[in-house]
């Protein structure tokens, strides 16, 4: 399919799709309903979710269309609208100069030296955590690894960006995170629809779990103000950030972007890992070649940085499991004026909902797209004529993730870690689904019995 952006003919023809009100259908099923619309109707669908017009992208040159090319005409909408409850007016949710000037305050701490500087972060985290697995091995306990990941990303981010390790409070930051992972997202829920002032369960809940998440991360700001952490951070960065007037940013301007950073810095990096981790363990023959290349290449010692450029059968492991499990599955847009999308009229006022899921699950693009194998990604068997953004599990152009070389460094370090030390396998009897909030989520947490790996 491609993308016709001036053409006054086809500007007026609408795209196929389901008659009716889909938001029961989307509420229900997600995943079942994007990948089930993308094979029935194509790469650019027409929905009603409630009273809004939406349309389903999941065609490459579409998204390339939306993400880059007239990336000026899609910016942050309606479907954002719970985001700020959480956390505030932060580079997620905002647009043009305000979001241009939010991220120059934060991107230096992503470039590419910081990162392989603050890098032995990610293998001391995840050192103690294969530590505790190993004792649980010994013991003959499983382990619940959708809990010990997320508690190692939060100390990863801690220590990378903020200068404080925040693995000790994992215990009331899990289910904050949990809580708002669901609540971020528009839905048809009576306890949504309701207007935030009654005071239902639901709110009491959401105010309970927005108030740890500001006071752990207003503590982390203190600690910085205090003078306690002497190293230049995101917060020491952000608390000499001027704005316009040369006045410093409110401290609520400060928090609301730390907490964004720190749902994008954990959240989705963790589910990153628990998905590979996950699809290791399914896959005998994947395992037994990352152990023979890691044994090759480290030869039992800890990998760093500067070993994954010769890790080739990791890095593929990585990507496939990221094609099959995009931890951020969908990107929602609204429509500043109308547009022409893969010969489809768009109305200006209207939605997008880009899918990565779907279009990195497509069976026109990928063979066997539900198959997890590796070797898709190795050169000798990459099909040179699929479109750029057939994948795109970080998002794509001037907004594509800040943090994306971050998280596929910890990734990968933190699974080469754990398979040389131990070998993972599923806990019989708990079958694993997919839980598509504002991440991709196992459900329910994934629990599996660690084996050391003998030397």
């Amino acid at each position: 399919m491609t993308v016709h952006e001036e053409n006054p003919v086809a500007e007026q023809v609408i795209a196929p799709g389901p008659s009716g009100s889909q938001l029961r259908r989307f509420d229900r099923d997600a995943i079942g309903f994007v990948t089930g619309l993308e094979q029935e109707y194509g790469g650019v669908v027409r929905i009603s979710l409630g009273p809004f017009v939406v349309h389903l992208v999941s065609d490459p040159a579409a998204v390339k269309h939306i993400l880059q090319d007239n990336a000026k005409n899609y910016v942050r909408g309606k479907f954002y609208g719970n985001f700020d409850l959480f956390f505030g007016r932060g580079m997620l949710t905002t647009d043009g100069a305000e979001w241009r000037e939010r991220r120059q305050v934060s991107q230096p701490f992503f470039h590419k030296p910081r990162l392989v500087e603050k890098s032995p972060a990610i293998t001391e985290c995840a050192s103690d955590l294969v530590d505790q697995w190993e004792a649980a091995a010994d013991r003959g306990d499983p382990v619940d690894v959708t809990d010990g990941v997320m508690t190692l990303a939060m100390g990863v981010f801690g220590k990378m960006f903020l200068g404080v390790d925040l693995r000790p409070h994992s215990a009331e930051l899990q289910p904050a995170t949990l809580f708002a992972m669901q609540a971020v997202l528009r839905s048809g829920s009576v306890s949504q629809l309701l207007p935030r002032w009654v005071p239902t369960r639901y709110r009491r809940t959401s105010t309970a779990h927005r108030a740890t998440l500001d006071r752990v991360l207003d503590d982390v700001v203190e600690r910085h103000v205090r003078g306690e952490v002497q190293e230049h951070t995101v917060v020491s960065a952000l608390l000499a950030a001027r704005d316009e007037h040369g006045a410093p940013w409110p401290r609520e301007a400060v928090l609301a972007e730390l907490k964004t950073l720190f749902l994008a810095g954990h959240e989705t990096t963790g589910c990153s890992i628990v998905w590979t981790l996950h699809a290791i363990s399914q896959h005998p023959e994947v395992r037994r070649g990352l152990e023979a290349e890691l044994a090759t290449v480290l030869g039992g010692r800890t990998p760093t940085v500067e070993d994954l450029p010769a890790l080739d059968h990791l890095r593929h492991v990585v990507a496939e499991s990221l094609r099959l499990y995009p931890a951020v599955w969908s990107y929602p847009r609204d429509v500043v004026a109308d547009d022409t999308i893969g010969g489809y009229h768009v109305p200006a006022g209207s939605s997008v909902l880009l899918s990565s899921y779907a279009t990195q699950h497509s069976r026109s693009l990928w063979e066997n797209p539900e198959a997890f194998d590796p070797r898709r990604f190795c050169p000798a068997h990459q099909d040179g004529d699929r479109p750029k953004y057939a994948y795109y599990p970080f998002g794509g152009g001037a907004r594509k993730c800040i943090g994306f070389e971050a998280a596929l460094m910890e990734v990968q370090l933190v699974v080469a870690t754990v398979v040389q030390r131990v070998r993972m396998d599923l806990t019989p009897g708990r079958p694993t689904g997919i839980w598509p909030k504002a991440s991709l989520r196992p459900v329910p947490n994934v629990l599996m019995t660690a084996t050391r790996v003998s030397s």
